[in-house]
């Protein structure tokens, strides 16, 4: 769930040198009262920060100064640069140390600081066919009623956004004529489809992890579930959805193979489905336009087969990262 793109080298700066480098530069830049509040909203909830970092935190007290830190500060931690390439899911702390983060660790960084300041984020992610999702920290100012966000990635236009939209759907559609393929690279090859509801994290999942030390896996794993309520973008007919890989694990169109792996289970999936999974991959081989194949599959459940497969390699990875899957039936 990170939609990435160009990487860029890391800081080669320890994290030692890396704290006392936005020490200097961020501790005159802090606003009268901040660090006051962020200790007095750290301290509320049993959360231990060094005295470092809250120094850069209180800095970064509006949500523009957060996107504006992750524009400039952040680089992009491309984890899937090659097949082996150990996967992460940093702490808020571990980005401070590192400057560098992918979708979702840049969201937890900016989900954890808005926090602090009293912003009361939500977490919203943009659902993609045949592409990575992507996370957005979502605020309401309270001076407009408007919404803004903060976001990560190194796709150019995927960034936050200022507080300029009346609600979720429409901050969405911003993003579709830029959220384009992260396999092509071709800006023609438009992904985006859907968004989640606003998820309050601290409600679901507490606030440990926000000065946790250790990689996020157990919410990276567990935020998005059974009770995340979809939309789908330009749609006016007011339906929601499950996640579609919610939907796949509990129709169970993925299964575990005799040989321990995650497959599709053609034979689970709707009949119209099933006489169709044949006919578009060999249109696909052929090299056909599967626009139209990809609409016909995607009516009947939510994904393209695609998609399914896409998925069952990322169940797959997750397995092998620790993750419990309990609607992961044998098959």
């Amino acid at each position: 769930m990170s939609k990435g793109g160009f990487d860029a080298p890391p800081s080669t700066l320890s994290a030692r040198e890396q704290l006392a480098r936005l020490v200097r530069e961020y501790g005159p830049k802090v606003a009268p009262g901040a660090r006051e509040r962020v200790v007095a909203q750290a301290r509320q909830r049993g959360l231990e920060f060094r005295d470092e970092e809250l120094t850069v935190f209180a800095a970064l007290d509006t949500p523009d100064k957060v996107q504006a830190f992750l524009d400039t500060e952040v680089t992009y931690n491309n984890d899937h640069t090659t097949p082996d390439q150990e996967e992460t899911a940093w702490t808020p702390r571990q980005v401070l140390a590192r400057v560098n983060a992918h979708c979702f660790e840049g969201a937890m960084f900016a989900y954890a600081v808005n926090t602090l300041h009293g912003h009361e984020p939500r977490l919203v992610l943009l659902e993609a066919s045949q592409d990575s999702d992507h996370n957005l920290v979502v605020w309401r100012d309270a001076r407009t009623g408007l919404f803004g966000c903060n976001a990560h990635s190194a796709f150019p236009h995927l960034n936050g956004r200022p507080a300029r939209f009346a609600d979720i759907r429409t901050m969405g559609e911003d993003y579709h004529p830029h959220y384009y393929s992260d396999r092509s690279r071709d800006p023609s090859e438009l992904t985006l489809v859907g968004y989640s509801e606003p998820i309050d994290l601290e409600a679901r999942h507490g606030a440990g992890w926000m000065a946790s030390e250790t990689d996020l896996w157990e919410l990276y794993f567990s935020y998005i579930d059974e009770t995340v309520v979809f939309h789908y973008l330009f749609d006016d007919s007011g339906e929601s959805h499950r996640y579609p890989a919610i939907r796949a694990l509990e129709e169970k169109w993925l299964v575990r193979g005799a040989d321990g792996k995650v497959v599709v289970a053609v034979s689970n999936l709707p009949k119209a489905a099933q006489e169709l999974w044949a006919p578009y991959w060999a249109a696909k081989r052929r090299g056909e336009p599967m626009r139209e194949w990809d609409r016909r599959f995607r009516a009947l459940t939510g994904l393209t087969p695609v998609d399914l497969e896409d998925n069952a390699l990322d169940l797959a990875k997750q397995l092998a990262l620790g993750a419990r899957l309990p609607k992961l039936a044998s098959g």
